[in-house]
């Protein structure tokens, strides 16, 4: 029979182990706290790097808002120069040429008709809210003898086919026919004519273009 008997104090038994369980404790404990700091200290620095990126967002932002106000300012003062220049072609191409219109007044003048009087009136009227020019013409005259009625009617007719005024008229009317009442004429009539050119607008004004809605809200 073997007998063993253990002679050592519990307080002098060594562990086999050569890392001690506190030891791993605290190692662990440590290795923990500094993944903790490193994790706060990435979040920190992916939310310093998020604000600076906020800033410079807000920066173009703004500096793209001024350079499209810029835009759109100079596209208005643009527009506004063009309709300038369009006003003053039209004013040139829409004048009526009254020098020839006189002239050749006397090419459609039946021989027995004598005019009296002949008034033009230019106006810029709105149509369409377009500045136009709207001339208007009268004529004042007497005839002669038993085809007067005719030779009036022939003179309106040419005013409205001929040249130099049929291209420009809309509208030719007699307006007054009727005989002199005196003794000493009584073959004479006279008339009134009125006379009505094609409005004639002295420019289209360029549509403007809006500015374009900014998408989202400040």
């Amino acid at each position: 029979m073997n007998l063993s008997v253990n002679l050592l104090l519990e307080s002098e038994v060594r562990s086999i182990s050569r890392i001690s369980r506190k030891f791993l404790l605290n190692a662990a404990a440590a290795f923990a706290a500094l993944l903790l700091l490193a994790f706060v200290g990435f979040v920190l620095l992916g939310a310093r790097s998020a604000a600076q990126s906020f800033r410079f967002a807000e920066q173009e932002k703004k500096q793209s808002e001024n350079i499209f106000r810029a835009v759109n300012d100079l596209r208005q003062e643009l527009t506004g120069l063009q309709d300038l220049t369009n006003t003053i072609g039209g004013w040139a191409a829409t004048r009526s040429d009254w020098p020839s219109m006189l002239a050749g007044l006397p090419s459609i003048v039946p021989s027995n008709i004598q005019l009296t009087k002949m008034t033009g009136n230019e106006n810029i009227n709105a149509v369409d809210n377009v500045p136009t020019r709207v001339v208007s013409l009268y004529f004042q005259g007497k005839a002669a003898g038993g085809h007067s009625e005719v030779d009036v009617q022939e003179f309106e007719k040419n005013l409205k086919e001929k040249p130099p005024f049929g291209e420009f008229m809309e509208l030719v009317q007699v307006k007054q026919f009727e005989a002199v009442r005196t003794g000493a004429q009584e073959d004479i009539r006279i008339f009134d004519i009125e006379c009505r050119f094609k409005p004639q607008k002295l420019f289209q004004p360029i549509k403007k273009e809006e500015p374009a809605r900014k998408r989202g809200k400040k």
